[in-house]
């Protein structure tokens, strides 16, 4: 990035026109020389340069964090993919932003598109041959939807902190009175992504969250399930469909 520099502005609209559409990611030098991604983009032309532009009146954290990695000569500029067109520009910077995650860069969103999102296979399998989950009469718990919470790269200790809890006292009942409230099903854009056996419910912030920060103050009347994966339901019903027939109507709880 800084050899940049030392091009004409010939040279450069060169390189640049060069380059049509491509995506870039700005990486953190680390000590032993890695590069360590911390922000994806796309565009054409200079748009990779804009971010370092008049930092020095900029106050939203991204460009704290550029201001400090180049002060400290440790900011460069990676080109990932270029010579493309300007969807398919925006598609390989969404998967690239959804293999890393969100979380962990300093982009604001996530990618766009429903075909970029990182998934299993399997489930994706599952999906376009419409394999919905035939769940047995004494299996029939109640789905806990987690389309807001859940990240594609979670952990089994993660997806249960973030299944469990906490939920308003309303969705309890649900499950409560489902058919058989031994039973969790948790799913993440209409895929079982794992099935939990629940002992009890207690009130949210009983239980101590290692991967999640709770607001407790606002957790009043909210409550969370104590509870392990089911050994016995996980092997049957994982990475398959939610029946098509389950219709959630904006609760987060739905009796099978």
């Amino acid at each position: 990035m800084y050899k940049l520099k030392d091009l004409s502005n010939n040279e450069k609209k060169v390189f640049f026109t060069s380059l049509k559409y491509y995506v870039y990611i700005y990486c953190s030098i680390e000590d032993d020389n890695s590069r360590k991604p911390i922000y994806i983009g796309h565009g054409k032309s200079e748009r990779c340069l804009d971010h370092i532009k008049d930092l020095e009146n900029k106050s939203d954290t991204k460009s704290l964090i550029l201001k400090k990695l180049y002060n400290q000569k440790k900011l460069d500029i990676d080109i990932i993919a270029h010579k493309l067109d300007k969807e398919t520009a925006l598609t390989v910077e969404s998967a690239c932003i959804d293999l890393i995650g969100v979380n962990n860069l300093e982009n604001i969103i996530k990618g766009q598109g429903e075909n970029i999102k990182r998934i299993p296979i399997e489930e994706l399998s599952n999906k376009y041959n419409q394999k919905y989950a035939e769940i047995e009469e004494e299996h029939r718990g109640f789905v806990i939807i987690v389309n807001k919470l859940y990240k594609p790269y979670f952990n089994d200790h993660e997806t249960l902190e973030t299944v469990r809890g906490i939920w308003k006292k309303n969705s309890v009942t649900i499950a409560k009175n489902s058919k058989c409230p031994k039973f969790a099903f948790a799913s993440y854009n209409g895929i079982i992504k794992e099935v939990y056996e629940v002992f009890s419910w207690v009130p949210a912030g009983s239980q101590e969250y290692f991967t999640r920060i709770l607001d407790i103050k606002n957790s009043k009347d909210r409550f969370e399930f104590v509870g392990k994966i089911s050994k016995e339901l996980s092997p049957l019903y994982k990475g398959k469909l939610i029946p098509k027939d389950i219709k959630s109507f904006g609760n987060p709880f739905i009796k099978l």
